[in-house]
């Protein structure tokens, strides 16, 4: 009797069962936020665009936009000049003290971001400091920086230091070679790293609510209209926030990928088969 192998099927129907799980509770709220009934509940009266036109009109939620895209964007300055200054450093220790460096930098990342927002609430009240967005901006780069020298050290780990090297002997300074050879090959991985951190801070509630003073960002206001109850305009505003980092998240694995493929690795391959 010939056995019949389930495997592949099995592994299939668990791959998309995981996906499932994952993905439809992202669907309902979109789903919700086009529908004219103010009641989420199945099946769903009719189609509107409404609940996004009545966002677009709130004068409140245009300024936590605001806020929150500002936010993001001195963040991203901030991590990606001290996180890629820390990766080039890092990139020219070598052994365990390049390894060990590279752990201590990450460590943040594997801090809930609890005990990290009550930890820079601490800080701040220590320096006597006021609550307000530029005190979001730093905790939101304490996050962001950890991300930016991973995904920089990887590139960096690939990179090909002979081109540093040929550089200094034909009489290229520090900052010369930095600036005309390491960041154009490594550009991607930076690219990538801004639009991560700009996602993360982008996103995040948890710091935000610690450092935060009476300006709200837009994942804070979202947080105190659920207060309130589910609505669809509410539903409306996580599906727009959704849109922002989910393609924030797309073109940031492209950059990735770019970063991969870029020249340079391929010409660390030919040099080493050579």
């Amino acid at each position: 009797m010939q056995r019949v192998d389930l495997s592949g099927p099995l592994l299939a129907i668990w791959f998309w069962t995981v996906i499932l799980f994952l993905f439809a509770p992202l669907f309902v709220v979109i789903m919700f936020s086009f529908n004219p009934s103010e009641i989420s509940v199945l099946p769903l009266r009719g189609f509107t665009f409404d609940w996004y036109a009545k966002l677009f009109q709130n004068e409140q939620i245009g300024t936590a936009l605001v806020n929150s895209l500002s936010v993001a964007a001195v963040t991203v300055v901030l991590s990606v000049v001290l996180g890629v200054s820390v990766a080039i450093g890092i990139s020219r220790q070598r052994g365990k003290l390049s390894s060990g460096l590279l752990a201590f930098a990450a460590a943040p990342m594997i801090l809930p971001r609890l005990i990290l927002g009550v930890s820079l609430l601490t800080f701040i009240d220590a320096l006597g400091l006021r609550l307000s967005l530029w005190t979001v901006m730093i905790g939101h780069s304490l996050i962001g920086i950890p991300y930016v020298i991973l995904i920089v050290n990887a590139r960096l780990a690939s990179f090909d230091h002979n081109l540093e090297e040929a550089a200094r002997d034909l009489g290229a300074g520090f900052f010369t070679v930095i600036r005309t050879i390491t960041l154009p090959i490594i550009k991607p991985a930076i690219f990538a790293a801004a639009l991560i951190s700009f996602t993360l801070s982008f996103d995040d509630v948890v710091v935000a609510f610690f450092t935060t003073g009476v300006d709200n960002t837009l994942p804070m206001l979202l947080w105190g209209l659920l207060r309130h109850g589910i609505t669809p305009e509410v539903n409306a505003l996580a599906s727009v926030t959704l849109l922002v980092s989910g393609l924030t998240a797309v073109v940031a694995e492209l950059m990735l990928r770019l970063s991969v493929r870029s020249p340079s690795s391929k010409s660390t391959k030919e040099n080493d088969n050579g």
